[in-house]
């Protein structure tokens, strides 16, 4: 095994190093990777006899029908293998306590559950064996594939849908997009050989991170993991995720739903990626604007105006890219006026940039609610798990303390300045064609924002 060194358990919530006054999360206790390319990362949190479990196989979904050949792949992985029935399966996981669930979308693989802690050497080799060799036979492949066509149907209907569709195609195009989101007739005809090819050229050891938080001993899990992941085929090479490309502002779209009596909004720009040095002050100035409850968005609009319910902003991130984003459910009859207050908000950061109350303000939200999110194991498999896929190292939980406070006034007001302009965002708004009907822009379903 290369790549990293097992350092002595801290245990979860402990904090013996410096830093222990700014309730810094403590670091994992060994970070590796093994021959085939599986990076482990290791945290002993001993609060319950639980260990919890993340695996994340990062690939590029780039042909036709490849995501919703991936994600049915994902819905087969635990469902039994080439020497295990399903029903074998799930007795074992029962045996020991254990669940294991699995998803996919365009970017990534993920295995997520847990297990009682004297049980993770048994888990992780039911773990092992399944994303070794599933069992993709016609009988095993056939019932996953209606389900899975079924719920993307279902999907489709659902404003939150529709409007997430409809950003992806604003943002970066109908052909990329496309790529990225399932049909239900690219699931109903996938077959067990599309499903074996998809396997081969996506499931592989290179790349993948496994996260084991819980009540643990980090040597004998680390040589647990060795023995039991060794033979994983590492997999093709250069299989990473898709870098989004830089996308362009502009008017926003209309996505017609006819008598709708709320409107769905939602905005986008680019932004920085979450392994940026100048990430931390975007994220105070977006907490500033909307990310919290005391967020001058969610203030006006919802506390003065009354105008929206569910509001908000925030930073998604993927690897190599992040977006900033501004979402809002209100009413049909306030939906003009609500994009106003969201646009002179936006205007606002530029003109009056973030107070240093209000940057203090963010900065005390930004780490009590990162260490309120990251108290239990579960959460903290998880955060770990998305950190490390993105780009971020695995000590960025740890140092999110002193990065935040390492950020100046003029930081967060040159981030405010640089990310928050009206022009630079585009978007959707999944309305009613009476409630938007004061932005239209001739008749192409274009909207002025």
């Amino acid at each position: 095994m290369t790549g990293g060194t097992a350092r002595k358990p801290l245990g979860y919530g402990s904090r013996p190093e410096a830093g222990a006054a700014q309730g810094r999360l403590p670091l994992p206790d060994a970070d590796l990777t093994l021959r085939n390319g599986l990076r482990v990362v290791v945290c002993s949190a001993p609060v319950v006899p639980l260990v919890e479990i993340r695996l994340t196989v990062p690939y590029a979904a780039t042909a036709p029908g490849e995501v919703a050949h991936c994600q049915l792949l994902a819905e087969l992985l635990l469902r039994g293998t080439a020497h295990r029935s399903a029903d074998d399966h799930d007795a074992e996981l029962a045996a020991h306590g254990a669940t294991l669930d699995a998803s996919a979308d365009a970017r990534k693989l993920t295995v997520t559950g847990h297990t009682m802690a004297d049980g993770l050497p048994a888990v992780l080799a039911l773990l092992a064996e399944a994303v070794g060799g599933p069992r993709l036979t016609e009988d095993a492949v056939a019932p996953e594939r209606e389900r899975l066509a079924r719920r993307i149907r279902l999907a489709t209907h659902q404003p939150g849908a529709l409007a997430q569709h409809a950003l992806l195609r604003r943002r970066y195009g109908e052909e990329r997009a496309a790529r990225w989101q399932p049909t239900p007739e690219q699931a109903a005809s996938c077959t067990p050989d599309d499903l074996a090819r998809v396997h081969a050229r996506h499931l592989g050891a290179r790349s993948a991170v496994l996260v084991l938080v819980g009540d643990l001993q980090p040597e004998e899990t680390l040589a647990s993991v060795t023995e039991l992941f060794e033979a994983w085929e590492p997999g093709p090479e250069g299989d990473v995720p898709e870098v989004p490309p830089w996308f362009p502002g502009g008017p926003l779209q209309q996505v017609d739903r006819p008598g709708a009596v709320q409107s769905v909004i939602r905005l986008a720009a680019p932004a920085l990626p979450r392994t940026d040095p100048g990430y931390p002050a975007l994220h105070l100035a977006q907490l500033v604007f909307g990310g919290s409850f005391a967020s001058r968005l969610v203030t006006r609009l919802r506390e003065d105006k009354g105008y929206a319910y569910q509001l908000g902003s925030g930073v998604e991130s993927v690897p190599g890219a992040s977006t900033l984003m501004v979402e809002a459910d209100t009413a049909a009859e306030h939906t003009v006026a609500a994009l106003a207050v969201i646009r002179e908000e936006l205007e606002r950061m530029a003109a009056d940039p973030p107070s240093a109350r209000e940057i203090d303000a963010a900065r005390s939200y930004a780490a009590g609610s990162t260490a309120t999110a990251m108290s239990s194991p579960g959460a903290l498999a998880s955060g770990l798990a998305n950190l490390l896929h993105v780009g971020a190292g695995a000590d960025w939980l740890h140092n999110w303390g002193p990065l935040l406070d390492g950020v100046s006034r003029d930081q967060v007001g040159e981030a405010a300045r640089r990310f928050f302009r009206p022009a630079d965002f585009t978007g959707v708004v999944v309305a009613d064609e009476t409630a938007v009907a004061p932005l239209r822009r001739g008749t192409t379903g274009e909207l002025s924002f």
